[in-house]
């Protein structure tokens, strides 16, 4: 070799032993402390060099966990677009996951650090995601299965790799739980296969034996091992491929109802059977699972089955849709939930107790993971049943007030009481206050922070007197020896006509206020367009102040000046709390987690 020639694979081979040098030491931290608690610089002085080498190699702190990715032994687009002719793309999958374990102590002690960082859990869903991206294009190319990937690539790669992501995470977990390498290897390949399976039922090209080549015509029977876990022929129904025989008509997708029917159960019990929330006498089990087989039947095509009690869903249940708070909460729980790899199904309820109930039963019906409710007249015993189902609560809103549940707020009372003591300081005296409906959550709280402010200012010279114990819907008006006024506190709706409807019923008192409170921004809108409707100036005539900070509140002439109650942080907040739930890092029965709100001054006031 000449010489101009070895210097290049010289330095190749330099970098590759400064690589292995650096995953070497990053491995060792991390079983030492957890990945969570190493720095780049211990991995860099760990590994005898400098913290913008490892950057240089590992642009994430991540990447030297999955330098080479646990358990997985080839990357599945590769996997796929490389298979020999009459191998499927269920096959290729299906040999990601290796017959043996070649180091079950080093796979133990990855999955112990794995299961112990949500980061690099997070990490390893964005890891997929890439995948999913890379084994789409080679779908979108292959033509050993004809048009079957036709306008479809992505939602088929996505469909299929799902059960691959869930049985590597899967087989961590148990992994780091202490089940053998070995063993949970060994379940994690049979649940692989079932899975792959039920995606042919939906996909039936993903059993094919096709060619990656150019398309040959009608593909053959798949693999000895598809044949063997899958059993009977299926057919080609109305609804979709349905197994034929078997109980029911030829072509009849089979239901949970029918699996009720044939096992002589309730469609309750067989739910309970698939989940695992609830305990089932063994002998059911065994009729509503041998119901299962008989029928063929699969909650979904993704094949969760059996054997796992996840949806990977979480429900969230809101009071309005429309009011621009609650999306961006929505959006905070995206920004955690989503790298978790959760979905969130959302019910609104208007603010309606009865809808309140009706939405928490069918999250319980939809077998949610966890719950997040934002809601204002929700009793305690409305949430007995999803706590009976062993699904965590976390309520956005209102005190804490049972075990099960967790509450993330932001300072609703503390809140109120800043902004009240905030139109005094501005020399307001008649202040009324536009709530909402009557009922515990974050009306009730903020009318206590804003009577609190009125009573710490009633003992000075000059300054309100208090109102009178009897009620919320009194309030005082300003001036040395003022007397209470009653009905300057006004319960309507949270929305931009109950601000606009209760504004008019304070500025229609024979004294209006001087200064309008409102519940919310929404609310405050309102009230702005009945002052500009009756040609008063704000804040010349009347001041309107509002709660949230929505987007819109800077938007409106003139700009609303609220106190900032962050909707995204509470939702993250929120999610956070669940996933610790969801993960078993919480302890106590019940928590608290208050957010400050923050006094934002525009024009309005």
């Amino acid at each position: 070799m000449a010489s101009g020639e070895r210097v290049p694979a010289l330095r190749e081979r330099k970098k590759a032993e400064t690589r292995r040098v650096i995953v070497a030491a990053a491995r060792r931290l991390f079983g030492e402390r957890g990945f969570d608690a190493v720095t780049v610089v211990e991995i860099a002085e760990a590994a005898e060099v400098s913290a913008k080498t490892v950057f240089n190699y590992f642009p994430a702190k991540e990447q030297l966990f999955y330098d080479e990715a646990p358990l997985l032994t080839g990357v599945p687009a590769e996997a796929v677009g490389s298979r020999a002719a009459g191998e499927s793309v269920a096959g290729a999958l299906r040999a990601l996951l290796p017959a043996v374990v070649a180091d079950p102590a080093g796979l133990a002690e990855q999955a112990r650090v794995y299961h112990g960082s949500p980061a690099l859990r997070a990490y390893g869903r964005e890891v997929f995601a890439g995948q999913e991206r890379a084994l789409a294009g080679v779908l979108a190319r292959d033509r050993g299965v004809g048009g079957a990937w036709a306008g479809s690539s992505g939602i088929v790669a996505a469909v299929v790799l799902s059960p691959v992501r869930e049985v590597w995470e899967t087989v961590l977990t148990r992994t780091a739980g202490g089940m053998p390498p070995e063993e949970a290897l060994d379940q994690g390949i049979r649940d692989l296969d079932a899975a792959l399976v039920a995606l042919g039922q939906g996909f039936p090209a993903l059993l094919s034996r096709g060619d990656p080549g150019p398309a040959r015509g009608e593909a053959a029977v798949g693999p000895a091992w598809v044949e063997a876990v899958a059993g009977p022929a299926w057919v080609e129904g109305e609804a979709g491929p349905v197994r034929e025989g078997a109980g029911g008509r030829r072509g009849e997708r089979a239901s949970i109802v029918r699996v009720a029917e044939l096992a002589q159960v309730s469609a309750t019990t067989v739910s309970h059977t698939l989940n695992g929330r609830r305990p089932v006498a063994e002998q059911t089990r065994r009729r509503v699972l041998a119901a299962i087989e008989e029928l063929g039947y699969r909650p979904n095509v993704l094949a969760r089955g059996l054997r796992t009690s996840r949806s990977q869903t979480i429900g969230l249940v809101i009071p309005d849709i429309t009011n621009p708070f609650y999306p961006a909460l929505a959006r905070g729980l995206q920004d955690v939930l989503g790298p978790a790899g959760y979905d969130q199904i959302i019910g609104n309820t208007d603010g309606e107790r009865r809808l309140e109930r009706a939405a928490l039963e069918q999250m319980i019906a939809r077998q949610v993971d966890g719950l997040v409710f934002a809601v204002f007249n929700t009793h305690a015993e409305d949430l007995l049943p999803v706590i009976d189902a062993g699904i965590p609560v976390v309520r956005l809103g209102g005190r804490l007030v049972q075990r099960g549940v967790d509450v993330v707020h932001s300072d609703d009372e503390g809140g109120a009481r800043e902004a009240t003591r905030y139109l005094l300081e501005r020399g307001y005296r008649r202040i009324g206050f536009v709530c909402g409906p009557a009922g515990e959550g974050p009306a009730a709280e903020r009318v206590a922070g804003y009577r609190t402010a009125l009573a710490d200012a009633g003992g000075g010279e000059g300054a309100p007197v208090a109102g009178h114990a009897g009620g919320c819907d009194g309030a005082v008006v300003g001036g040395a020896g003022a007397e209470v006024r009653p009905g300057l506190v006004v319960r309507t709706h949270f929305s931009r006509q109950g601000g606009a409807e209760g504004a008019a019923r304070l500025l229609d008192l024979p004294e209006p206020p001087d200064a309008l409170l409102c519940a919310n921004d929404v609310m405050a809108i309102g009230a702005l367009d009945v002052a500009l409707e009756r040609g008063l100036r704000v804040p010349g005539d009347v001041a309107i102040m509002g709660f949230d900070d929505i987007e819109a509140a800077s938007m409106v002439t003139p700009r609303l000046t609220t106190m900032a109650n962050p909707a995204r942080e509470i939702g993250r907040a929120g999610a956070r709390r669940l996933l610790d739930r969801l993960e078993g890092r919480v302890a106590e029965p019940s928590s608290e987690m208050v957010i400050p709100s923050r006094l934002v001054r525009r024009e309005s006031a």
